[in-house]
């Protein structure tokens, strides 16, 4: 799963620090609305540019419920991630639990797969040059059999690109994920995008929009509130539709320190 990461910055802080800003730099925070810093989201699935510090931590942990034609299915969705320095950080997706439930069919239960994603931005964003960060995410097969593990490590190389503009924040991933085959034959290769934009709509409450194909090939498209309930604590409910015909319902938390 990809997240996105966004926090209100404290404006009037920053401005009455000891600290010297820029005049340009002031005007920006106050005008744009956009977050300087960031954390773990499990809102909705495009990973950001918009990374943290050295030494940040995030924590986001949600609940998914999806209904299809044939059948329901959810889980929790957790993530932890760390700034491992000013341009890197490293993202640790476990699923606890997850669940579905086919039509006419027992519901089936159990551990989920655990995925890990360290990424490196190499080119900052200035002006009209876009933030742009290499990622490289690892699932790892903790994911019980009865629950749809494949009990293989799957690959996932990518690039996220980030931009801010006229109050908006903009991100784009681009990637291919390898699928290590379960009966020994060709590794599947499969590509996904994901394009999403926000803004804070009213104080404290922000709008997400998102448009991504997931891993198994899956246009979807989504959209997210979030309303930040202190400097470094948000809460959110979001909704996605398949091209499959599945809503997908989600409701968590985020948590930065």
């Amino acid at each position: 799963m990809l997240q996105i990461k966004v926090r209100c910055v404290d404006k009037l802080a920053l401005i009455n620090s000891d600290r010297p800003l820029r005049l340009s730099a002031i005007i920006a925070i106050l005008t744009t609305g956009y977050s300087l810093f960031a954390f773990a989201d499990t809102a909705i699935e495009t990973e950001t540019a918009q990374i943290g510090k050295y030494g940040e931590i995030g924590i986001s942990q949600s609940y998914e419920y999806a209904k299809a034609k044939d059948g329901k299915s959810g889980g929790t969705l957790t993530q932890f991630e760390y700034g491992l320095s000013d341009r890197a950080e490293i993202l640790i997706e476990p699923f606890f639990y997850v669940w579905e439930n086919p039509d006419g069919e027992s519901k089936v239960d159990g551990l989920g797969d655990l995925e890990i994603t360290p990424s490196y931005e190499f080119v900052t964003e200035d002006n009209g040059m876009p933030a742009m960060l290499a990622a490289f995410k690892l699932k790892v097969p903790t994911g019980s059999k009865d629950a749809g593990g494949s009990g293989k490590f799957d690959y996932m190389p990518y690039i996220i690109l980030g931009q801010h503009y006229a109050g908006w924040t903009f991100n784009v991933n681009l990637g291919v994920n390898i699928v290590t085959p379960t009966d020994g034959g060709k590794y599947e290769k499969v590509a996904t995008w994901a394009v999403e934009t926000e803004r804070e709509i009213m104080p404290n409450l922000t709008l997400l929009l998102e448009a991504f194909s997931t891993e198994d090939n899956v246009n979807t498209i989504s959209t997210a509130l979030e309303y930040q309930v202190s400097k470094d604590f948000n809460v959110f409910g979001a909704a996605g539709y398949t091209e499959e015909n599945e809503a997908i319902l989600r409701a968590g938390f985020n948590l930065d320190f």
